[in-house]
């Protein structure tokens, strides 16, 4: 299947609320903002997430790949650095490892266009916007789901397989089914 990728601005803004909209939210009304809060952030939030992510994207402070199937949004990628992606860091002490330039930090699918690669799609778009964005240093969070079967709704970070398989690298793990792994992304102009 052929997809378009287009990048989550004020333009792919009301095709992005249409998506969540249909999914209340996504996962309880996330609505994609949990990477972008810090410890305490939830509590003093002061206004909905909708309401945040139409700040944060406003302001270029959020980015994702947008996965078309036509005029429709099939998926995503959120992707950016640890400034907006703030939340859920601290495994880099234990890792030893320097913070990436760039994080992908989620995806989301379609319930109506699962198991029809737009989590690929989505990672693939990712990295072609991070390369027009300068490129370096790029890590996501998947699932290892050491061979055993997994629901799509868990698997919201991608797998270690599709990360692999885009050319990512094990750093280690995050607990028992959470790993970091990273790929340097050169600069694309």
């Amino acid at each position: 299947m052929a997809f378009e990728i287009r990048e989550l601005d004020r333009t792919t803004w009301p095709d992005f609320v249409r998506i969540m909209e249909k999914h209340d939210g996504v996962w309880g009304g996330c609505w994609c903002v949990e990477f972008h809060l810090q410890r305490g952030d939830k509590k003093e939030m002061g206004i909905s997430r909708r309401a945040l992510k139409e700040k944060l994207v406003r302001a270029n402070r959020s980015h994702a790949a947008l996965v078309y199937d036509g005029s429709d949004i099939v998926g995503w990628c959120q992707f950016g650095p640890p400034a907006e992606l703030p939340a859920r860091m601290s495994g880099f002490a234990k890792l030893g490892e320097t913070a990436p330039d760039w994080r992908i930090t989620c995806f989301f699918v379609d319930r109506d266009h699962r198991k029809q690669g737009v989590s690929a799609a989505a990672l693939k778009g990712a990295l072609a916007l991070i390369a027009a964005n300068g490129g370096g240093t790029v890590d996501g969070y998947p699932t290892s789901t050491h061979g055993k079967p997994y629901s799509s709704s868990f698997l919201w970070a991608g797998t270690e397989s599709m990360f692999a398989g885009a050319g990512f690298k094990l750093l280690g793990a995050l607990g028992k089914t959470k790993s970091v792994m990273r790929k340097v992304v050169r600069a694309r102009r």
